[in-house]
């Protein structure tokens, strides 16, 4: 059998293989045929279309500046801790709220305002998650968005704890009453509110493996 035939005829079975599988999980498998002095590799990935629903909140505020959200996946809670500090220290930015969002997610998010640079120079420092950090490139809304609510059996991210900082910016008054509403008592006071009361909320349908 000829090699391209040989590929053709893998990459058909590996395809309809695919097609019977029940997950959902996205998952991705990669193989290869060697042949002489060549290597070919074939590489099919599954993706599940959205099916459910979630609620989240954009981080932009009414006028136009945005607070800070964070979004990591398969990081080590220390290592975050020590990035989401030292970042506090290096923007100058108030209290940032830790919050675990699923098995190996973590949401963090601080109330303080920031220019558009200011926030994309900080995703740009932290090891968020890549699909997160470049989202306003692919969608219409040019915003982030966090989700606050359950969705399917994943339950709504849990607060886990606050790192106080003093901050000389002035922090989303509109936000913190959102998250204050979400979590009673946990969330601390601003320092600085700026008195905006208007957020806006965004319903939109995901995947099996949101975070």
């Amino acid at each position: 059998m000829k090699t391209i035939d040989m590929f053709k005829d893998k990459v058909s079975r590996l395809y309809y293989e695919f097609m019977e599988l029940r997950t959902d999980e996205n998952i991705s498998i990669k193989d290869r045929i060697d042949y002489k002095n060549k290597t070919l590799i074939v590489n099919f990935t599954i993706i599940n279309k959205p099916t459910q629903w979630t609620r989240g909140v954009f981080n932009m505020t009414d006028d136009n500046l945005y607070i800070p959200f964070w979004d990591y996946d398969y990081m080590k809670k220390k290592y975050i801790v020590n990035e989401l500090k030292h970042t506090q220290i290096i923007f100058d930015l108030g209290d940032i709220h830790l919050f675990k969002s699923s098995e190996k997610g973590f949401h963090a998010v601080c109330f303080s305002k920031v220019v558009a640079m200011d926030y994309i120079s900080i995703l740009e420092c932290c090891g968020v998650d890549t699909a997160f950090k470049n989202t306003p490139r692919y969608v219409s809304y040019r915003n982030w968005v966090l989700r606050n609510f359950s969705k399917g059996k994943q339950p709504k991210p849990k607060y886990l704890c606050t790192f106080k900082r003093k901050t000389n910016r002035q922090q989303s008054t509109a936000h913190h009453k959102y998250f204050s509403l979400l979590y009673p008592n946990k969330i601390s006071k601003l320092q600085n509110p700026d008195g905006i009361q208007k957020l806006e909320i965004v319903d939109y349908p995901t995947g099996q493996n949101i975070k």
